[in-house]
Formats: structure tokens, C-alpha cells, sequence
């Protein structure tokens, strides 16, 4: 995959001007994620979503360019939880139209945004981003959890929820058993294993908490610690597997969306 910033400037206008060239910008967030999770896992996993799909895509005749992330996304659900740094809707949104539309100005044609958060307020503002650059003609496409997107997705379905340990894998969410699972894969010097295999489970109706309007953990979770689901079961094999899945769904779907590549 290529690194954008590790290009030259004429190197990246070289690859600008290859009508195969898709750029990914993973979009992260920096906030809790229960007490056995480092801040950074949203960032991570955006990266690592770029990375998965990336070589579905060159097999395709594409030519997949990873743009330098943007760690800090919108997190209102975790604000108030010591180190977590939540943007505002409008900060986000056009953080991504300038980073987006900079990029278009030297001409890059297609831009994948890989999300790994699934804050409401997050997606808002990708929707949001999204409608500006469709303004102006600059093609973007989300991957991994997107505005608007319907069960089951690629990020989580029956195929994934048959790698799972959980006994009752439709509660598990943030900091639960897949986050964790994904975090012992990536780095497990991370996570703080004995915390994590003293966690109880924490299963709860959150998706209803949501739809009535509830806009912090400690209103999803009343007494929880900040995670949904069973971190004491996460094991690094399923993190890999399950990364691996999501890889080639998404990729399935970015093609049938992209076509054919064209001609250099």
C-alpha cells in the first residue's frame, strides 16, 4: 500500500494523476475504552480496516494510497471520561471536506473514509462532510461503520458474530469482546490482559438507549465502566479473523461500487 506522506511531492502528483489510484483516509477517535483498552483503538482500527482492504483492491487493478489519519474524531458519548478528546460536529465535518478537498486539488479522483467509530455524532459529521464534497464533485465513499448504513454490515453480521466467544454476541459493542479481540492482535503489550479477565460482563440494551436519545456511556450503561460486552473472552486469533472478514466484505462492496478500474 501506498504511504502518502512518505512520498515526495512529485512522487504524490505522480500518483495523482493514475486514474487507479484510491485514496483511504481512516478517520479514529481518541477517547475510553473501559479501563483494560488504550484511548487509541478507534484510530487503530480505522488504520487496520485501510490495511485489510487495501490488497483486495490492488488484486482488483487498483492502486490503494493511505493517507495520514485523523485520530480525533467525535465523541460525545465518552466526554467526560478522563482522556478522551471529542471534536464538535461542524470541527469534524470540515476537517474532512479541507483534508479531502486538498487532496482532490492535486487530482485524486476516488477517496475511501475507513471508520472505525460509530459515535452518532461522528457519523453525523461524515455525513455531513460528505454532502459538502459531493458539491464540488469529489467522489468519497465510507468504509466500515457509515452514516445511514442497515444491519447487517460488514462490521458486524452472522459471519462475524460466528467468530465470536460471547455467548450473546448482538450486546457486544465498545471495549467489549471484538475491540478487545482486535487490540491483543494489533498490540497486546496494550491492553491490560488482568484487567480485562476480571471484567464481568457487561450486556446492555444500548441500542434502545440510543434511539431514546441517551448521549453518553454513563446513560447506556448506568454503574458500568465505560464497555459493552465480555473482554475476558477476547482472544488475538479471533481479532485477526475477524479483521480479515471485514477486509474482504468491504472490499467486495467497495468494488461492486468502484467498477472497473480504468486504463492507465
Amino acid at each position: 500500500m501506498i504511504r502518502l506522506a512518505e512520498l515526495t511531492s512529485p512522487g504524490a502528483a505522480r500518483i495523482a494523476r493514475d486514474p487507479r489510484a484510491v485514496v483511504f483516509v481512516p478517520l479514529g477517535a481518541v477517547e475510553q475504552h473501559g479501563p483494560h483498552l488504550p484511548l487509541l483503538v478507534d484510530w487503530w482500527g480505522a488504520e487496520e480496516l485501510a490495511r485489510r482492504v487495501a490488497p483486495h483492491l490492488r488484486r482488483a487493478g487498483w492502486r490503494p494510497v493511505l493517507a495520514p489519519s485523523i485520530p480525533y474524531g467525535v465523541s460525545t458519548l465518552a466526554v467526560g471520561w478522563a482522556g478522551t478528546v471529542s471534536l464538535s460536529i461542524p470541527t469534524l465535518r470540515r476537517l474532512i471536506v479541507e483534508v479531502v478537498g486538498g487532496l482532490a486539488s492535486h487530482g485524486f479522483r476516488r477517496f475511501v473514509l475507513t471508520n472505525y467509530q460509530a459515535d452518532p455524532d461522528h457519523l453525523t459529521a461524515i455525513a455531513a462532510a460528505r454532502r459538502a464534497l459531493a458539491r464540488r464533485r469529489v467522489r468519497v465513499l465510507v468504509a466500515g461503520f457509515a452514516p445511514d448504513a442497515k444491519p447487517p454490515t460488514a462490521m458486524s453480521n452472522r459471519q462475524v458474530q460466528a467468530l465470536m466467544r460471547s455467548p450473546n454476541p448482538g450486546a457486544e459493542w465498545h471495549g467489549g469482546e471484538l475491540e478487545t479481540a482486535f487490540m491483543l492482535a494489533a498490540d497486546p503489550e496494550l491492553v491490560r490482559r488482568r484487567v480485562a479477565r476480571r471484567l464481568a460482563p457487561a450486556w446492555f440494551d444500548f441500542r434502545s438507549a440510543l434511539a431514546r436519545g441517551a448521549r453518553n456511556f454513563r446513560d447506556l450503561g448506568p454503574g458500568g465502566a465505560g464497555y459493552f460486552g465480555w473482554p475476558a473472552v477476547a482472544r488475538a486469533q479471533t481479532g485477526r479473523a475477524v479483521m480479515a472478514l471485514r477486509g474482504r466484505l468491504i472490499a467486495r462492496e467497495l468494488s461492486k461500487t468502484l467498477g472497473r478500474p480504468p486504463r492507465p
